[in-house]
């Protein structure tokens, strides 16, 4: 499920649940091998999703990679943003 019982969304749960999560994580270290493979398995996924997907799911499946995006980049921000008020 991709929300919980409150309408949240479980994306920290469905990450850590991931195989591949798990692996990355097991010495606590992000190496930069280990991000390439996990930047050429995602690309492999959209790959294979654009091929499947009529051009209108494509769409809506652009609009949500790119929305969540925005959400990343600008909670990143918020996290600088809080960091240099503390200093």
């Amino acid at each position: 499920m991709l929300f919980d019982k409150e309408g949240i969304l479980n994306i920290d749960e469905l990450v850590c649940q991931r195989p591949t999560f798990k692996k990355i994580m097991e010495d606590q270290m992000v190496s930069d091998e280990e991000l390439s493979a996990q930047a050429d398995l995602v690309i492999a996924s959209l790959k294979k999703l654009e091929r499947m997907l009529s051009a209108e799911e494509l769409t809506e499946v652009e609009n949500l990679l790119a929305e969540m995006s925005v959400l990343y980049a600008v909670h990143q921000y918020k996290e600088i943003q809080e960091l240099q008020l503390i200093k």
